[in-house]
């Protein structure tokens, strides 16, 4: 009797990434872990400019809407090469969206450039692991790497407990996001796509409505749960 895997494989476009050699498979995640901290820090530049006075709600309205827009045209245009050159064209809106959304988290006491410290661990992981490169490897050396430097940094400014909690919370939960996803959008992304797999990056977070989806079908199909009660 076969049994079918508890959750629908991942989409997979024709050519893609984890279809390739090992060399050419790290080789793209790694240039894409390199222009995500490129992104990063842009967004946290731009943070640093003055915006229009746009309240955070607003600012949260202009992300989500902006993700929600790239997330369709994805989903319409699936596997097809217009679709990386839009996502790759649009990546310069997103990262000026997200830099004032950014700008108004700061202003609440966020500690939102803890955002940046992970992602830079991991750039520095990735051009040290040579051929052995690791996605949990990179998460575990990461984190306790970004969590310490974010913990001097707390305690060189002498901050709240309260706000070193939550930038070490935000740190590791946002590497965590992004090193898991860069591992599943190498069914996603054809080596050349590399800024738009940096725009999956943003815009993955809302994957987790239509996934749901997925798997509840999934289970449907196949009977899941009843093969398992049975």
């Amino acid at each position: 009797m076969n049994v079918p895997n508890y959750v629908p494989d991942q989409l997979e476009v024709p050519g893609n990434v984890a279809e390739q050699i090992y060399p050419l498979r790290m080789a793209f995640v790694k240039r894409v872990t390199l222009r995500h901290f490129v992104s990063i820090s842009v967004i946290g530049l731009v943070s640093r400019l003055k915006f229009p006075a746009l309240s955070l709600t607003e600012a949260i309205v202009v992300v989500v809407s902006l993700l929600l827009a790239l997330e369709l045209s994805r989903i319409v245009l699936r596997g097809k090469r217009i679709e990386a050159n839009i996502s790759t064209a649009v990546l310069p809106l997103v990262m000026a969206s997200m830099g004032c959304l950014m700008q108004r988290l700061s202003g609440l006491g966020w500690p939102v450039w803890a955002l940046l410290v992970g992602p830079l661990a991991a750039v520095i992981y990735s051009a040290l692991c040579g051929r052995d490169y690791s996605f949990v490897g990179n998460y575990c050396l990461s984190v306790i790497a970004s969590s310490v430097a974010i913990a001097a940094v707390g305690v060189q400014e002498h901050s709240s407990r309260q706000t070193v909690a939550l930038g070490l919370v935000l740190n590791a939960t946002y590497l965590f996001y992004v090193i898991y996803d860069l591992a599943s959008i190498q069914s996603r992304r054809r080596i050349g796509e590399e800024w738009a797999a940096v725009t999956d990056l943003y815009r993955d977070v809302f994957n987790f409505s239509g996934y749901i989806r997925r798997v509840i079908l999934h289970w449907q199909k196949h009977k899941i749960w009843n093969l398992t009660r049975t």
